[in-house]
């Protein structure tokens, strides 16, 4: 079959999930799609924390993928024949010059639930300085959308992994972490999230916890009396047991994801990741003004859990941990019923499995588009 091109834009805005999902989409289309990708990037020093061993060359092949340094004296080659425009970043005039209308053009959105994202997936429109036609391309979780990142063998791994004790307590060991029975929590979240509540109300309210929390701005530090924090520092205080993470990759990431009993994840990457697990999960969404985060996140819940009986202490906890207050009852209730929310996941995981994923959606939008 002969090797298809595509180019890739990518630009950093919120830490590293952009280039997490643009990342995971080059290498998805590259290994399981027969797809030669161009990925230009503006940020390698953010994208190096997730491509370990990332140089700052102005090109460079990259686990089959071409990185791209894309800044102002970027000089181009032609356009591929599909370029994805991710997260409506804009293309850089010097491209769009070298473009024609047989140019694919297809802008892949962020991820959400809300009910008009259906509507909205597949349109197209006039790109206002070029007259090119621009697609829209829209994530979702219903089969009307353009579908959800996942690796063909992802829950085929994740089985395994969950599984196998010993792949488990090896994992911890390379952590440097004690395998106990504990829960354990894996805590990634945006600055404004109450860090400090939450692990106040573990430490004094128990069960006994583990919590794994990378390394970060915005570290819980007045809890432990204003330290500074580094990774591989273990502070304990009544229940609660802090591990502070150092960075990991996307594969160490999503093992620790499938070793945690619940995970705090944030934004697109990491939440979607979480979902992947099929453990429970908390997600807060990146603030928006006018709280239009909060309708994402109701959204979400109302879509995932469905006719849950405890869908209003999910939403009560998510909105909790997405507005910045934290009461300690809250956590508790959720507790409390954390074993129906685990089963829960398992199956609306499984349900979302046998969609088909992302990529080949979108390989096949683009192919029916190109003819």
């Amino acid at each position: 079959m002969k090797e298809k091109s595509w180019d890739i834009f990518c630009k950093v805005v919120d830490n590293f999930g952009d280039i997490g999902v643009c990342w995971r989409l080059a290498k998805q289309l590259q290994h399981e799609h027969n797809i030669r990708v161009r990925l230009f990037v503006d940020r390698l020093d953010v994208a190096r924390h997730i491509l370990v061993g990332l140089e700052n060359l102005a090109e460079q092949d990259y686990g089959g993928v071409q990185i791209i340094r894309w800044q102002e004296d970027t000089e181009y080659r032609l356009p591929a024949s599909v370029v994805i425009e991710t997260f409506a970043c804009g293309l850089p005039d010097a491209y769009l010059a070298l473009m024609d209308r047989h140019t694919l053009w297809v802008n892949v959105d962020y991820l959400s639930a809300e009910s008009w994202v259906s509507g909205f997936h597949g349109l197209n429109g006039q790109h206002q300085e070029t007259t090119y036609t621009r697609h829209f391309y829209f994530p979702g979780f219903l089969e009307s959308t353009g579908g959800l990142f996942r690796e063909q063998a992802l829950l085929t791994k994740r089985n395994v992994f969950q599984q196998s004790d010993n792949d488990q307590a090896a994992f911890w060991q390379q952590l440097g972490i004690q395998d106990n029975k504990q829960l354990k929590i894996s805590l990634f979240s945006y600055e404004n999230a109450p860090v400090e509540q939450l692990l106040q109300t573990i430490a004094e309210n128990g069960p006994a916890t583990t919590v794994l929390m990378p390394h970060q701005a915005h570290m819980p530090t007045s809890l432990f009396g204003n330290q500074d924090f580094v990774a591989g520092d273990v502070l304990t205080i009544g229940h609660l047991a802090l591990h502070v993470l150092p960075f990991l990759s996307q594969d160490t990431y999503d093992q620790l994801l499938w070793a945690c009993d619940i995970n705090f994840v944030r934004g697109e990457d990491s939440w979607l990741r979480a979902i992947w697990a099929g453990r429970p999960f908390v997600w807060q969404p990146y603030w928006q003004i006018d709280d239009a985060h909060l309708v994402k996140l109701n959204a979400f819940v109302d879509l995932f859990y469905e006719d849950a009986a405890f869908k209003k202490d999910i939403f009560q906890l998510h909105r909790s941990w997405s507005t910045g207050r934290f009461p300690s009852n809250t956590w508790r209730t959720y507790l409390d019923t954390l074993e129906v929310v685990h089963d829960a996941v398992q199956k609306r995981t499984t349900q979302l499995a046998e969609q088909a994923t992302l990529a080949s959606k979108l390989v096949a939008f683009c192919e029916k588009r190109e003819n």
